[in-house]
């Protein structure tokens, strides 16, 4: 063998190693997310919003994707009925739900502060965050005028 084909060979291999390696970490992880899809849907067509998956995944140990997952399954393989029970269980365990968890804005909690008769918008946050937890998504809304 000659210098010039082993020097091409070691190129080849090192080209196909490469390309392997970046066709894992591409397609690697999009076939379980593509897996999922069909759970993310039915979360995203239901009634539950992001506090709701944050509580159904902290009671299984998981994060907000799982929860949403979870969620999704249930609804997927007829047992949605189950969520509330859930739910409530993960409050019963001390799950809470945050303002960041709402998906409200600062001006949403100024807005609530005076429809609410707080003096500090923070106060606003803190309720607005409480009702989220116990599934009262709606009065916050109604606060809201929505």
């Amino acid at each position: 063998m000659t210098q010039s084909f082993k020097t091409r060979a070691r190129r080849l291999s090192a080209g196909l190693l490469m390309s392997s390696a970046i066709a894992l970490v591409m397609f690697g992880r999009p076939a379980q997310a593509m897996e999922q899809q069909r759970e993310y849907d039915a979360f995203f067509a239901s009634r539950y919003n992001y506090c709701d998956a944050k509580l159904v995944g902290a009671l299984y140990g998981q994060d907000v994707q799982g929860g949403k997952v979870i969620i999704g399954q249930k609804i997927l393989n007829g047992i949605g009925a189950n969520v509330p029970v859930v739910l409530q269980e993960s409050r019963v365990q001390g799950a809470t739900c945050e303002w960041e968890d709402t998906g409200l804005s600062y001006a949403d909690a100024q807005a609530l502060a005076e429809t609410w008769g707080f003096a500090d918008p923070y106060q606003a946050k803190l309720k607005a965050a409480d009702l989220f937890t116990n599934g009262r998504e709606q009065q916050v809304r109604n606060g809201l005028g929505a």
